[in-house]
C-alpha cells in the first residue's frame, strides 16, 4: 500500500512531449511533496478522443460513504464491484512519483523508509473517476500489488510500478493485469526522517538517515 508520496522534482531530463507537460503541471501544482489522502495530485491519462496523453489535477482517493478517500486499489481485486467498472472502462492513469514512503516496526518507534527509482522518477498505475460532488470532482486511486523481494523486507505490498514500454498496453489493453506484477527493477531504499512529523510546507523530499544494508 502507499499513503504518502512526492511527485517532484524529476531527475530525468530525457522527457517526451507529454511527460514535459506533466512536469510543467507538477511545477504549477499546489503541492509537490508529501501527497496524502484527499490532497490534490497530478496524473497522466488519455484525452477524450484517446489520441494523446494529458496531465490532469485530481484528488487522491475515491470518495465513498463508508470511506471518504480510498487511495489504494488492490490489483487482485479489479474484477470486484469496487474497481471493475473503472478498470473495464479503461479509466486508467499514470501517477508520477519521485519518492514513496513506508513504515516498519512497532507502534511508537516505527522507522520511515523512502523508495526511489535508480535513475528517474517512477510511474505508478492508477484508476480515476469523476465524482458528482462539486467539492470532490475527479479523483484517482493508486494500484497496489504484492511486494517485490527487495520491498518485502519492509512491507508485504507496494505500488504497481509500470515501465515506459508498458504504458500503451496498460492504458489501452482490455485486461492488462499481467503488467501489475511486483516491480522487477531495482529501487533505492533508505531510512529517512518521518515527513509526517513536519509541517507540510517544511517537507521538501526525504532526508536520509542511513542506507539499508545491501543498498549502499
Amino acid at each position: 500500500m502507499c499513503n504518502l508520496y512526492d511527485i517532484g522534482p524529476s531527475s530525468n531530463t530525457n522527457l517526451s512531449a507529454w511527460q514535459r507537460a506533466v512536469r510543467e503541471a507538477i511545477e504549477a501544482a499546489p503541492k509537490e511533496f508529501g501527497i496524502r489522502k484527499t490532497d490534490p495530485g497530478i496524473v497522466a491519462r488519455l484525452d477524450e478522443d484517446g489520441s494523446d496523453m494529458e496531465p490532469v489535477g485530481m484528488r487522491w482517493g475515491f470518495h465513498r460513504e463508508f470511506n471518504p478517500a480510498i487511495n489504494n486499489a488492490r490489483s487482485d481485486k479489479l474484477s470486484g464491484r469496487m474497481w471493475n467498472k473503472a478498470w473495464r472502462e479503461k479509466r486508467r492513469c499514470l501517477i508520477p512519483v519521485s519518492t514513496f514512503y513506508e513504515w516498519s516496526g512497532p507502534t511508537g518507534s516505527k522507522l520511515t523508509h523512502a523508495f526511489q527509482g535508480e535513475d528517474a522518477e517512477l510511474w505508478m498505475g492508477g484508476l480515476w473517476e469523476k465524482n458528482s460532488k462539486e467539492d470532490i470532482g475527479s479523483s484517482y486511486t493508486m494500484l497496489t500489488t504484492n511486494a517485490s523481494d527487495q520491498v518485502s523486507q519492509i512491507h508485504n505490498r507496494m505500488p504497481a510500478i509500470l515501465r515506459e514500454t508498458d504504458f500503451d498496453e496498460f492504458l489501452n489493453g482490455e485486461n492488462p493485469t499481467h503488467l501489475l506484477e511486483p516491480f522487477s527493477g531495482d529501487l533505492k531504499i533508505f531510512d529517512c526522517e518521518n515527513p509526517l512529523r513536519k509541517k507540510p510546507e517544511d517537507h521538501q523530499g526525504p532526508v536520509p538517515i542511513a542506507m539499508l544494508p545491501g543498498f549502499e
